[in-house]
């Protein structure tokens, strides 16, 4: 489920191809899957999570070792339809039900 798809292009976009990322962002995916019981790692859970220069311990930041972490890519959230049961439709012409 990792090395399929489009999924390879999406691991080195999330994590510019530094390895203590990539592992990072497997780790926290495999354990969000298991917590949510989705048991399979998507784009979409690790669009969920963020990375941060915390998740590399031991590298020095005044000596620039610290990398430009990429932010997560904007979630696509599905927006709910709008409820137009009290929705004014106007009084129905005359000669209809309604």
């Amino acid at each position: 489920m990792l090395s399929g798809g489009g999924m390879p292009e999406y691991l080195f976009g999330r994590t510019n191809g530094i390895i203590g990322l990539l592992k990072k962002l497997i780790q926290e995916g495999c354990r969000h899957a298991i917590e949510t019981g989705a048991e399979k790692i998507t784009a979409d859970l690790l669009n969920t999570l963020a990375l941060s220069p915390a998740d590399l311990p031991g590298l020095d930041p005044g000596a620039g070792e610290v990398p430009d972490i990429p932010p997560p890519p904007a979630s696509r959230k599905r927006r709910k339809p709008r409820n137009t049961v009290f929705d004014d439709r106007g009084t129905p012409a005359s000669g209809t039900a309604g």
